[in-house]
């Protein structure tokens, strides 16, 4: 295939939102049908792309040069975004079809994840930076989109820690262009050692910067209040792909300074594991609102993502990309069911005590939610239950081996994981092993939607396939193998 042919299914996604931003106010709800289909075409034109094609398209802008790879990196991550895209905005049919500007937002989510899939191909750091700007800014929007105290209030914040963050990451591109003379990212492996405090310096203040996207500890204050004033779609847009974005970038990166400063590293990655498990989970704990619950969790569950990369080995990177795969789903899953739960009540369950007897009112939804809340715990049969597994036997295998490290990062994650069992397991008890405190058997069932029903049903099987992993983690072996490992 030609370069202009691997590039295809980023011109479908830029094309359906050009012409949904143009066109899409005369449209109505029909918008958000043609993102739809959009992205669905882009799907398509990206399952298309042969096994093992790896290729890269130059692009100078001004004398500098940005270098956009298709491999199986990058396919991978893109399927990721567009597949967490898609559950998002067909979720959001029924949870927008009374909203204003439908045009501007199914248009800003699929800009948003245009620039998700730019990140994935970028080989350089212009390129890198480019792209996670053009997911980030559409995200800011959207967090405030239905324009109300929370959801503006959790916009500011995100923007404001955003455009820090911004900053820091062009200073750590600069710091690495001084110590390389190259915006590559591969020639990060090339630092003389006269520069390599230099470059440290470098990876650590861009790293920091994609910590930020992650939401790891301690760079994670935005992500409570922006999950939580966003519209619910959009939550799982962030947590499922925003996220994922980050750690690609992220992975991109490490892989490569890893030969000059694997030590280094390694420990600094290891804290933020550590911090990110501990806090998200300890401050899950105390969560009353479900989405704000969500938020927390997922900053444990970055933790457990860090903690396999932190290691540093072929099985470790593979098997975090395997747990990224598997916590899009459940997360993203999760938010949807949230959303189904509060829509269809009428904007009455929003809070713990709100799921009470839910079962009876919406058994599919209430099925789904305790499926995404047993992945997220590590219970079988569900993809979350092999993602944890695998990283833990890394872990061990490391620790075998001599790595203290690797000894301490396991120890956290198993207490952290029991200690999540609370949070996630008082959902499912509330749901369908509490009685309401008055009689509500007269009541009728609220009605699930079908623009709920869909993404969930989808998520919730593709974690019990995703539970044998034979398959996905031999996928994720060539990912890893095809960025160096």
């Amino acid at each position: 295939m030609d370069g202009l042919s691997l590039i295809l299914p980023e011109i479908a996604i830029a094309l359906a939102a050009v012409v949904i931003l143009l066109i899409g106010s005369r449209l109505g709800k029909i918008s958000g049908y043609l993102s739809v289909l959009g992205i669905l075409v882009s799907i398509a034109l990206l399952l298309m792309i042969p096994t093992g094609t790896e290729t890269s398209n130059v692009i100078d802008v001004s004398g500098i040069k940005m270098i956009y790879s298709v491999d199986l990196f990058a396919v991978v991550f893109k399927m990721i975004f567009l597949s967490i895209a898609l559950l998002s905005t067909i979720a959001s049919l029924k949870y927008m079809e009374n909203g204003k500007h439908l045009d501007a937002y199914y248009s800003l989510l699929l800009l948003s994840t245009f620039g998700m899939m730019v990140v994935a191909s970028s080989s350089d750091l212009v390129t890198l930076f480019v792209g996670i700007e053009m997911a980030a800014i559409p995200a800011f929007i959207l967090v405030a989109f239905e324009f109300n105290r929370k959801g503006v209030d959790g916009a500011a914040k995100y923007f404001l820690f955003g455009a820090v963050f911004s900053v820091i990451m062009l200073l750590g591109i600069s710091l690495i262009y001084v110590s390389t003379s190259s915006l590559m990212i591969s020639d990060i492996a090339d630092v003389d050692d006269s520069a390599k405090l230099l470059a440290f310096l470098g990876i650590l203040t861009l790293f920091s910067a994609l910590a930020f996207e992650m939401s790891a500890v301690p760079f994670h204050l935005w992500a409570p209040d922006a999950y939580q004033g966003a519209p619910t779609p959009v939550s799982a847009l962030l947590a499922g792909a925003s996220k994922k974005m980050a750690f690609a970038a992220a992975i991109k990166i490490l892989v490569v300074a890893i030969a000059v400063l694997e030590v280094e590293l390694s420990i600094m990655i290891a804290i933020l594991a550590i911090l990110s498990m501990v806090v998200g989970n300890i401050l899950a704990l105390a969560q009353k609102d479900i989405k704000r619950m969500l938020a927390y969790s997922s900053i444990g569950q970055v933790g457990y993502i860090l903690a396999a990369i932190a290691i540093f080995t072929p099985a470790g990177i593979a098997y975090a990309i395997y747990y990224i795969i598997v916590h899009a789903f459940m997360k993203a899953g999760a938010f949807i069911a949230a959303a189904c739960a509060d829509t269809a009540s009428g904007g009455k369950i929003k809070n713990y005590g709100d799921y009470v007897g839910l079962a009876k009112k919406m058994p599919i939804t209430s099925l789904a939610m305790a499926s995404f809340m047993l992945s997220l715990a590590g219970i079988v049969p569900f993809g979350g239950f092999t993602a944890k597994i695998l990283v833990l036997i890394e872990l061990f295998r490391e620790y075998i081996l001599g790595s203290a490290l690797a000894m301490v990062l396991g120890v956290v994650m198993i207490v952290t994981s029991i200690i999540s069992l609370y949070y996630y397991g008082r959902i499912i008890k509330y749901m369908w092993f509490v009685e309401p405190a008055h009689n509500e058997s007269g009541e009728k069932k609220f009605k699930e939607p079908l623009a709920f029903t869909i993404p969930m049903v989808v998520a919730v099987i593709a974690l019990l396939i995703l539970f044998y992993a034979p398959p996905f983690v031999e996928l994720c072996m060539k990912v890893a193998s095809g960025i160096g490992f």
